[in-house]
């Protein structure tokens, strides 16, 4: 018997803590990554798309100041539930996707790219499937938000992928990330 309680059960908090841990591991995953890189353009995806998990956790913060009525998120790392907190039921689900998340490409711009978008397709289907077994309202919309978030990401990297494996820029269309 599993001293954890269910997943429906996760309270926003546990939630919010879980989606902040997660973000930070991505955050950890492309800093590594992109330190082994060649310095370019898959370089600078990945240093970017870490800028990127700093804003959803800050993204993240502000969801639960603005749901808790102007109320601070507690310093999570203070909070004296932090154990109780690593050791929830959705914390120890979440730890499935850190098989993407503690692995290194090794330099190759292909591996990085294919690894990150595993993780972030992984992290959707997560967020999307488990939203749907919380019975706190608000951790289902956090839930919807990171799913959304980690789509993104996906659809970005895919089309970088596919903009890379398809011979040299002049001869495609310039993609969306090309334009800014």
């Amino acid at each position: 018997m599993s001293q954890y309680k269910p997943v429906k059960k996760t309270s926003f908090l546990e939630a919010v803590a879980a989606c902040i841990q997660h973000e930070k591991k991505v955050f950890e995953f492309y800093m590594r990554n992109a330190e082994s890189l060649k310095d370019g353009s898959v370089k600078d995806i990945f240093n970017q798309l870490a800028e990127d998990q700093d804003d959803h956790i800050k993204m993240v913060s502000d969801l639960y100041t603005q749901i808790k009525g102007g109320e601070a998120l507690p310093n999570l790392k203070m909070a004296a539930q932090v154990q109780d907190l690593n050791s929830s039921s959705i914390q120890k689900l979440m730890s499935k996707l850190d098989r993407n998340t503690d692995t290194d490409a090794g330099g190759d711009e292909l591996d990085a790219l294919a690894l990150a978008t595993r993780e972030h397709e992984d992290a959707a289907e997560f967020f999307a499937k488990t939203k749907e077994k919380f019975e706190d309202p608000n951790a289902k919309y956090l839930f919807a938000q990171m799913e959304s978030f980690q789509s993104e990401c996906r659809m970005l990297l895919e089309s970088y992928s596919a903009y890379l494996s398809q011979g040299t820029p002049y001869s495609q269309p310039s993609g969306y990330w090309d334009i800014e």
